[in-house]
């Protein structure tokens, strides 16, 4: 037999060692980019067009430290899952009293979502803060959700200790984004964020639904991002107001109303100068 002969088993083999090699690879590279628990946050405020006014970078030990804590590591905070029934009206689940025990958040700590953003310039209405994972999924949330939460929504809490993991990294899926609730609708007088809670008190913009087929349930689960690493304040578009500028600031014009006037004020010239 020739060197470097190959029977057709063997190739076959060879074919098969190749696939589970690219397969292997491929599984690695998956398992790399799933998210894990953050220790640290990067805090920015960006203008409409992305530019950089203003960044803090900080640890949950600093959190802890210099910022008010949120919880006391003994009072359980619970949100709600989808509710499974054909009606829709129904899914909002007003008495709060399904799929919500099964939803427990644990008994956590951390720092309201209000004040870290305020160490990067803060949020004025028409904000939006983006809080961002490590594996890149992401939430939007309005101005009045942030500084101005109903009781019944309660502050937004980036936690980062839970007391029966202990601090991240043990704590597992922080730090997490929890909304600490009233008591006042569920019947059993817990801290429990509920569906209709959310449908209180957001924009219909910003409700999250789990969907199945075609089929649109809504939920607060969804909403508790974990992992965050990223929390980004973006301002609309600002106008200047000519009234309100400086003396002496100048206005950049219009090309088109350029365009319109040229014509008039050489008419006008013309008509002194006959």
């Amino acid at each position: 037999m020739e060197q470097g002969y190959k029977s057709p088993a063997s190739q076959k083999n060879l074919n098969r060692l190749r696939v589970i090699i690219i397969a292997s690879t491929m599984i690695l590279a998956l398992v790399s980019g799933v998210s894990a628990p953050t220790t640290s946050l990067h805090i920015e405020k960006i203008d409409d067009q992305g530019k950089v006014l203003s960044e803090k970078d900080l640890d949950y030990t600093w959190m802890e430290t210099n910022l008010p804590v949120f919880g006391n590591g003994v009072t359980h905070y619970y949100h709600q899952g989808p509710v499974f029934v054909g009606n829709e009206d129904d899914r909002w689940n007003p008495a709060e009293d399904k799929n919500v025990l099964e939803k427990d958040m644990g008994a956590v700590k951390g720092t309201d979502l209000k004040d870290l953003c305020d160490l990067a310039g803060g949020m004025v209405p028409g904000d939006t803060v983006t809080l961002r994972a490590a594996d890149g999924f992401s939430k939007t949330f309005g101005y009045q959700n942030v500084y101005e939460p109903s009781s019944r929504q309660g502050p937004m809490v980036i936690t980062w200790y839970r007391e029966d993991e202990g601090y991240v990294p043990d704590y597992r899926t922080g730090m997490r984004l929890v909304f600490f609730a009233d008591t006042s609708v569920n019947p059993w007088g817990i801290h429990a964020f509920g569906n209709r809670d959310w449908h209180e008190s957001a924009d219909p913009s910003d409700y999250y639904f789990y969907v199945q087929g075609s089929e649109h349930y809504p939920t607060t689960t969804g909403l508790s991002v974990q992992d965050v690493a990223e929390i980004t304040i973006k301002s609309p578009v600002q106008k200047a107001d000519p009234e309100s500028l400086p003396s002496g600031t100048s206005v950049p014009l219009d090309p088109v109303m350029l365009l319109f006037a040229l014509p008039l004020a050489l008419s006008l010239y013309w008509r002194r100068t006959e």
